[in-house]
């Protein structure tokens, strides 16, 4: 009986914690506005390493597409008048190896700057020629998703022997 009511107790708060929600499970894109595609496209492909992405005819000639994984794009549209005054974007990306991308964006001869959090952990930042700010975290492996993990709990509530 106990069990039983782990179970419908757990569902229960799986299917409340799911109401009010917007279902967003990653971003699609992100735009930003540069001065010169001439003078952008060559940080995002060689310096920060991004594939490029076809870019509809239509507006290629004013706009770039970079590929940052799992369908994520970068997309960079010329026309930004104001390139002069810094911006405070700031775009933070996970990588696998923080060292090793140090030493890659040292290579490349990037300027970066380096912070220490409170928890410890390290982040680098490089700007692009606009201005905008590229952080670098060094991430976990991701491990099982969330409905992996409450399976597990219940798997293991139910056969938990009392």
């Amino acid at each position: 009986m106990k069990q039983r009511l782990t179970v419908i107790l757990l569902l229960v708060s799986l299917v409340a914690a799911g109401q009010g929600r917007l279902g967003i499970q990653r971003y699609g894109h992100v735009v930003l506005p540069v001065k010169s595609l001439a003078a952008s496209i060559p940080f995002y492909n060689n310096v920060l390493g991004l594939k490029p992405v076809a870019v509809p005819s239509g507006v290629a000639s004013s706009q770039a597409w970079f590929e940052i994984g799992g369908g994520q794009q970068i997309r960079l549209i010329e026309g930004r008048s104001d390139a002069s005054r810094p911006t405070t974007m700031n775009l933070a990306l996970v990588v696998s190896s923080l060292k090793q991308t140090e030493q890659q964006l040292k290579q490349r001869g990037v300027a970066i700057s380096r912070q220490s959090m409170s928890t410890g952990q390290n982040s680098l930042y490089v700007s692009d020629p606009d201005g905008y700010v590229f952080e670098f975290n060094e991430g976990k492996s991701e491990g099982p998703g969330f409905l992996q993990s409450a399976a597990k709990s219940i798997w293991r509530s139910m056969t938990e022997v009392e």
